[in-house]
């Protein structure tokens, strides 16, 4: 069995804390005045969705013309409000206090827009850039995956429990926890001085990234799956051996190339568990023995 470089007890700590996480509950809000645009949005967020989960996990509201204001008692249940606009709200006098105020209560916000008005959108003081405004194309259709990513993009930690059970979420998913995890080590591999003491903080983030891409895909994350699924970690220990070398090799500029490389090792690893739970690749017990035979020899 592969030998992780931390202890029995951090590995259940980090369980019990992405159960946790996936079990948090958490809601899309879709709200507008253009029922059929509303109507498009919470579409796309729910297409391959079970029913039960979309009922559960996506509501919408009808705005009313001249009471652009989303009500409180809703907002407190929500992770996201995704808030559809026509051109004529985009350039209302108020859009700008609406925003702001759904921004104090902590829900951030993603736009959608009924129609592109052919310049960057943005509401700084709002929480909302770029990032998080969506158009529909000239041709009537939703980008989906644009807005997926803003939505991801807006939910944060609460993502993973959202793409659960909303799989149209799940590729920006595992986009967004695959990036941040693989900046988060390439810190700290050049951070790091003393050789493979970086090793069980970085192995710990990639093994909290694999399990969140598990809990985002649906699946049971204990203890005993959790030692299974996080064979594909192995994967990662190859690259630290090669960051360590290359700071023996090149004392100057090794603290760059290691962080280079730790970076560009979680990425590899992290779209190898993406390819594992997305079923293109299927990883069996005995091929996961080998990938740890391989992965002592190396060490």
């Amino acid at each position: 069995m592969l030998k992780l470089p931390f202890s029995p007890r951090k590995l259940v700590s980090l369980v019990n804390d992405v159960q946790g996480q996936a079990g948090e509950a958490a809601r899309l809000l879709i709200a507008g005045r253009d029922p059929q645009a509303v109507e498009s949005v919470q579409t796309a967020l729910t297409r391959g969705a079970r029913p039960e989960s979309a009922a559960y996990l996506v509501d919408t509201i009808s705005l009313a013309e001249g009471n652009g204001f989303l009500p409180a008692m809703r907002l407190e249940s929500a992770a996201v409000i995704v808030l559809v606009l026509t051109p004529a709200e985009l350039e209302a006098d108020d859009l700008a206090t609406r925003l702001e105020g759904a921004a104090e209560t902590g829900v951030p916000v993603v736009l959608v827009l009924t129609e592109a008005p052919g310049v960057e959108v943005s509401f700084p003081a709002a929480g909302v850039g770029p990032k998080r405004v969506v158009g529909f194309a000239p041709d009537g259709k939703l980008p989906d995956d644009l807005l997926a990513a803003a939505v991801v993009d807006a939910a944060g930690e609460a993502s993973v429990f959202l793409a659960a059970g909303l799989p149209v979420l799940r590729e920006a998913t595992c986009e967004h926890l695959i990036s941040r995890t693989a900046r988060q080590n390439g810190v700290i591999g050049m951070l790091f001085i003393i050789p493979g003491a970086d090793m069980p903080v970085m192995t710990l983030n990639q093994a909290k990234m694999v399990l969140r891409m598990a809990a985002a895909h649906g699946e049971p994350v204990g203890v005993e799956r959790a030692l299974e699924l996080l064979g594909v970690v192995g994967s990662g220990l190859g690259f630290r051996t090669l960051a360590r070398q290359a700071v023996c090799a090149l004392p100057g500029p090794g603290w760059a190339l290691k962080g280079g490389v730790a970076y560009s090792g979680t990425l590899a690893m992290g779209r190898a568990a993406k390819a594992y739970f997305d079923g293109s690749v299927r990883v069996t017990p005995s091929r996961l023995a080998r990938m740890a035979d391989k992965i002592k020899k190396l060490r």
